[in-house]
């Protein structure tokens, strides 16, 4: 007997086109991933992809916004961490002592970089993709 399956929403399908296609561009780069492929891997159509992107170009415009989004938001939270702003006020007199002309202007653009880019690494690490 046959396992009845349950439709998805239009939503709930437009969230899976969208991670499944963010696996395929990771794995196989914008050019050589089809809307073929990312219909066969949803199990859908390709109409359906098209329906609710308009073709490969606008469903990838879907997850490099996504993954700016999640990107720039991480990296603001890292830059706005009042631990990290206590952890580099601490830090701050041992660090301005070695800087050149002792400037703490420098030294805290420097720390804010450095939490940025941990950020983005951590970012890295965590998606597989």
């Amino acid at each position: 007997m046959a396992t009845k399956r349950t439709r998805m929403s239009a939503s709930e399908r437009r969230e899976q086109l969208i991670a499944v296609a963010r696996g395929l561009f990771a794995e196989r780069g914008f050019d050589a991933t089809s809307v073929e492929e990312v219909a066969a891997r949803a199990q859908v159509s390709k109409p359906v992809v098209y329906e609710h992107f308009g073709g490969k170009e606008g469903l990838y415009a879907v997850v490099v916004d996504r993954e700016i989004t999640t990107i720039s938001a991480a990296i603001s939270s890292a830059i706005a961490d009042p631990a990290a702003d206590a952890a580099d006020a601490a830090a701050a007199p041992q660090a301005d002592r070695h800087a050149p002309g002792g400037s703490d202007a420098s030294g805290s653009a420097s720390r804010i970089a450095e939490r940025a880019a941990l950020a983005l690494l951590t970012y890295i690490e965590d998606s597989p993709d």
